[in-house]
This record gives structure tokens, C-alpha cells and sequence, in this order.
């Protein structure tokens, strides 16, 4: 019965790869299986909830057609279920994080660096200037005239490029052992060691690099026994004279529950703030990405997008691949018009405003949870997760502070907004089916003003 699920599924998605396209089909179709199948219902397994949701909004209807004609029933409901968590973890994909597992080896783990990200890449401007420029000393100075570098700045500024950019350049140029991660990443290797008995590779590990680049070190908030082991890395670090560069959303005083004398040692060299891109460098980072795409865009689109999209540089990046990804699904010229269908979902209505109950109201609706229940301190995923993709949304349509936030959620504490916000943008940048959850989402709540 199992085979012949299979041989079922597998002639489907062959139809449904053709109709769709490979782009598509790989991003929604891949890790799914065919569960169960009668003369009426379909049930079929899928990755996690988001790409259910999105196969109910977008493609039932094909595959009740692709099933349906192989049982001869045109009216086949189709059900979705998610994969179990043990079938997860024996091999299908999972978007929760997890510590090491007790065969990982963490001295001989791949860092997590993105080899596309180069510093001659990095469009300059008066909004990170100083950064890039300060980023460069400590590249090229044996002995830079500071140090730590500390980098702080919104969401999607270019701090993770710089970083990882630097990485990239030492690794290139010169024969030193430079480490870049996140703080996250380093706080679960802590852990992990830790409780394993291995603190001594891990100190090793860290205490002898050249350069010590940590992303994301906010994520430090709230960590006592972590921050205590940070700091003593720091400073042996530091004593031997060693390059460290940190990038933060926050600049050290603002890190809540940041220990005083890890914030001292944070602000004891040179700190840079990265701003949010005016128009006219918005247009040059535009014009800059646009030319690595494999289709055209018009100055005027480009314009538009430079105008419309003022917040960060990931979200004119976003706009250039939906509006990409758009056009080659639909088979369809970029100009004006498109960039006006494909994104006028993406920014705001003049005049329209955004009301929390209406956040609230879509998220109830998608994740099927009470009021209640989001607003509890129920600890359960079911419950936790619609609750962080809730305070996400209204972080960035709202714009309200990680207190209101908190006061909102029945004062929850201003740390635990903070990670869950985090939580989330770093699930949109390493899952491309949730990112596109949320845009739905977004683009939902959007309408509702319309």
C-alpha cells in the first residue's frame, strides 16, 4: 500500500512540477508525501505549518485535479497534516533550533558564513561610512588605533555584511584564524560544552583566535552565566591583543540586563552606528543588486522601489525578488505597472491605519488559538510561536516599543519581546516558506484597509 502511495505522489508532483515550474515546486512541494488516500479525502504530509497554509491558499485546486485524476474523482477533498517530530529528526526539515547533539564535535562545526557577502560588495554611504571605514582598520591594521569595534543599527542595514565580510577578506588574504558567529550560536556551544564536560576545547577554542567577530550580541541580554564566560573570553582576547569586532541592534547601554562590566568593555574601543539608507543610497544599493538578477529592471522601477521601500536594505532586496520571482512565473515584462500590482501589497495606503486588533485578529484566525490563549503564559509551541509571530507583526506595522509590546502580551518583559522578535526575523532569514508565511500575512492585514 506504502509503494503504491508512493508511485500515486510521485506521478502528481511530476504534473504538478510542469505546470508550476521548478521554482515554485521546490520551495512549496519539496519534503511533502502522500499519507492516506480513499475515493474521497487525500491527506498529505507536509514540512510544517506554514506550508500547509500556503498549499490550502494556493494550491488545493491542483492538486484535488493531479490526485483526482488518478482515482477518477473530481470532487476529492484534500486534507494536510504536519510531520511528526520524530520524523523530523530522522531526516526531513524542521525549522526549530536545537543545541548540538551529544556526536557533534563543536571544534570541528562549519561556521555559518555567507562566502557571497564581500566587503568590495558593501555600497558606502553617509549611513555607514564610519562603519565601513573603521571595518577596513582592523582588516588591514596590524594594530588598529582601537578595539573592540562595536556596530550597532536597526534590521537589515548591512551589519551582518560588514562582519561577514571581513571574515571573508582575512580568510582570503591573510593566514590567520579569524571566527565569526552569532552570539546565539556561541551561547548554545557554551551551553553544549558545559553540560558535556568539554569547557576546556571550548576555551580553547575561542581564547586562541586572531579575530573574534560575534553577530547579534543583544542576544546576550538576560544571560548572567553566559555574559560571565563572554567576558572572560573578551578579555583574554583583549590581553593578548587580539582583533574582536560585535554587531548589535542595540548600542550596549540600550542590551536589557547586559552586565556593567561587559557593556564597559563593549564601549571601550570604538562604536559605530549604521543608520537607515536615504533615498539616494536605497537607489545605489538597488542598481547595485538589480544588475546580479537575471532580469531587467528599469530605472523607474527601480525609482519606485527606492521611494516606497524606506525602511531597510533587506526589504529592497525583498522587493526586487518578488517582483522578480513575479514576473518569470507570470511570464511578464517588469515596468511600473507590475511594480505596482506585485508590491503595492508590501506599503501602506495613505492614510490607512493599522490597528493591533486586526494584527491580533489574523493571527487567531491562521494559527486557530483564543484570545486568551495568545495573550497567556502558556509555554506550549502551539501557543508560544503565533504569540512571537504576533509581537513580530506589530514590532514592524506599528512600530511600538518592546514595552508596549510587553504591556500588551500582560506585561510581559521587555527581554522576552526581544527575543521573540528575534527569534522570528532570524526564522524569515533562514526559511524561505516562512518568509513567505509572513508576507502573507502582512499582505492580509494590508487588504483589510483597502
Amino acid at each position: 500500500m506504502v509503494e503504491s502511495y508512493i508511485k500515486i505522489w510521485d506521478d502528481v508532483l511530476q504534473n504538478i512540477r510542469e505546470k508550476v515550474g521548478p521554482l515554485r515546486f521546490n520551495l512549496w512541494f519539496k519534503n511533502t508525501r502522500l499519507e492516506s488516500l480513499d475515493h474521497d479525502y487525500a491527506n498529505i504530509v507536509v514540512p510544517n505549518v506554514f506550508t500547509q497554509v500556503w498549499l490550502q491558499e494556493n494550491f488545493s485546486s491542483v492538486l484535488r485535479e493531479g490526485i483526482g485524476k488518478l482515482i477518477n474523482n473530481k470532487d476529492l477533498n484534500i486534507k494536510f497534516s504536519i510531520l511528526k517530530s520524530d520524523e523530523r529528526e530522522n531526516g526531513l526539515s524542521t525549522t526549530n533550533i536545537s543545541l548540538p547533539d551529544k556526536k557533534t564535535e563543536i571544534n570541528k562545526k562549519p561556521l555559518q558564513v555567507n562566502r557571497v557577502l564581500k566587503l568590495e560588495d558593501f555600497i558606502v554611504g553617509p549611513n555607514n561610512r564610519l562603519a565601513y571605514t573603521a571595518s577596513l582598520e582592523m582588516v588591514n591594521d596590524k594594530h588598529p588605533a582601537f578595539n573592540p569595534l562595536f556596530i550597532h543599527g536597526p534590521v537589515g542595514v548591512g551589519k551582518t555584511h560588514i562582519l561577514q565580510g571581513v571574515w571573508n577578506r582575512v580568510k582570503e588574504e591573510q593566514n590567520i584564524n579569524a571566527v565569526y558567529m552569532t552570539a546565539e550560536k556561541w551561547t548554545n556551544e557554551f551551553i553544549y560544552s558545559l553540560q558535556k564536560g568539554k569547557m576546556e576545547a571550548f576555551r580553547q577554542k575561542f581564547r586562541n583566535v586572531d579575530m573574534f567577530l560575534i553577530d547579534d550580541v543583544h542576544f546576550l541580554s538576560n544571560k548572567q552565566g553566559v555574559q560571565e564566560e563572554f567576558l572572560h573570553t573578551f578579555n583574554a582576547l583583549y590581553e593578548l591583543s587580539k582583533k574582536i569586532i560585535f554587531a548589535s541592534d542595540a548600542h550596549p547601554k540600550m542590551i536589557a540586563q547586559l552586565k556593567e562590566n561587559l557593556a564597559s568593555r563593549f564601549m571601550s574601543g570604538m562604536i559605530t552606528k549604521i543608520d537607515k539608507p536615504e533615498y539616494a543610497m536605497r537607489l545605489l544599493i538597488l542598481r547595485s543588486k538589480a544588475a546580479k538578477f537575471d532580469v531587467h529592471f528599469s530605472e523607474d522601477v527601480l525609482e519606485f522601489i527606492a521611494e516606497k521601500f524606506d525602511d531597510n536594505v533587506r526589504e529592497v532586496e525583498s522587493a526586487l525578488t518578488t517582483l522578480s520571482a513575479h514576473a518569470k512565473f507570470n511570464e511578464k515584462k517588469i515596468d511600473l505597472q507590475l511594480a505596482n500590482e506585485v508590491l503595492g501589497e508590501f506599503f501602506y495606503n495613505e492614510g490607512k491605519v493599522i490597528k493591533v486588533n486586526e494584527i491580533e485578529e489574523e493571527i487567531l484566525t491562521y494559527f486557530n488559538i483564543s484570545r486568551s490563549e495568545l495573550h497567556s503564559n502558556k509555554k506550549m509551541k502551539s501557543i508560544s510561536f503565533p504569540r512571537q509571530v504576533c509581537m513580530y507583526l506589530i514590532k514592524i506595522l506599528l512600530n511600538w516599543s518592546y514595552q508596549q509590546i510587553g504591556n500588551y502580551f500582560n506585561s510581559k518583559k521587555h527581554s522576552t519581546v526581544m527575543f521573540a522578535i528575534k527569534k522570528v526575523k532570524e526564522q524569515i532569514d533562514s526559511d524561505k516558506q516562512f518568509k513567505l508565511f509572513v508576507e502573507m500575512l502582512i499582505e492580509r492585514i494590508k487588504k483589510q484597509k483597502r
